[in-house]
């Protein structure tokens, strides 16, 4: 069974010389950031095909980046913490790394329930405003 009391103390989250990884953590860790990336491309791929709601799009593209973003900054950290880099491999450097996944999540839920229904209502307006103005005739 795996001890959680270790979590709760400050000293072993800000530890400049922290044990390295076990083995379970080492494949955890690898395979949590190597996931993120490829479902990085696979998002941005199906951005690509959202042709017909440039919001949608947009929101596929702003995710694809933020998994891609984390996925490598994950990976650069577990390299780090592999070599055991005192300074760069630091387990605040995740905490750090988990801070900056949640700040992001939330921007992008704050994108898809509040800026998108906003700008579609804009669109939407401009569009019952802009059938009464005069177009060019076309020739």
């Amino acid at each position: 069974m795996i001890d959680l009391t270790p979590l709760l103390q400050m000293d072993f989250w800000f530890r400049l010389d922290p044990v390295a990884l076990s083995p379970f953590f080492e494949k955890a860790f690898f395979l949590l950031f190597a996931i993120l990336i490829i479902v990085s491309s696979a998002v941005r791929i199906a951005a690509k095909q959202k042709k017909d709601d440039r919001y949608t799009a947009r929101m596929y593209k702003m995710t694809g980046q933020m998994l891609a973003v984390t996925g490598g900054l994950g990976m650069l950290w577990f390299f780090f913490t592999y070599e055991e880099i005192y300074f760069f491999g630091a387990r605040f450097w995740f905490l750090v790394w988990l801070i900056m996944l949640l700040v992001w999540i939330f921007g992008l839920y704050r994108y898809a329930k509040i800026t998108i229904p906003e700008l579609k209502n804009q669109n939407l307006a401009k569009a019952q405003a802009d059938k009464y103005l005069p177009r060019k005739k076309k020739k």
